[in-house]
């Protein structure tokens, strides 16, 4: 009876001990901070393609503080909800930054959608100046 007892123990520890080796072993997680040039690329994609879906309110959070001072959001949406050509595609070139302004080529594809245009789409390579503010990138959008 008392040989089964230790066993039982013996068993509990190897055990224990096995599951605690696995545990060491298995890869911990580590927090990996997105380098700048990283950064400007998913916000450059996040806010093409709230563009390319008409989500004009999503849009307007990429553009700069100083512009949404000029422009609300009102405006903002009317503006763009109003104008006669839809993007459909882009695809991001190249993406580059020297200091707090980042620069990015893109190619990207619209459509006319006035009744007295051919239905074609068209391509343009397109050039956006982002600057980084408070540790975020933001469109630098022209005030018209």
């Amino acid at each position: 009876m008392e040989v089964t007892k230790i066993r039982k123990k013996i068993f509990i520890i190897l055990l224990l001990l096995l599951i605690l080796s696995i545990t060491q072993c298995v890869t911990k997680r580590q927090i990996v901070k997105e380098d700048d040039e990283a950064a400007l690329r998913r916000r450059v994609s996040e806010y093409w393609s709230n563009n390319i879906k008409g989500e004009w309110e999503k849009c307007y959070q990429y553009e700069t503080p100083d512009f949404k001072e000029k422009v609300n959001l009102v405006a903002y949406v009317n503006q763009n909800s109003r104008f006669p050509m839809k993007w459909e595609e882009c695809d991001i070139l190249e993406v580059w930054k020297s200091g707090e302004e980042g620069f990015v080529t893109l190619k990207t594809k619209y459509r006319y959608i006035i009744p007295q245009t051919n239905k074609a789409a068209f391509e343009k390579v397109v050039k956006e100046k982002w600057i980084k503010k408070d540790n975020q990138w933001y469109r630098v959008s022209l005030v018209s």
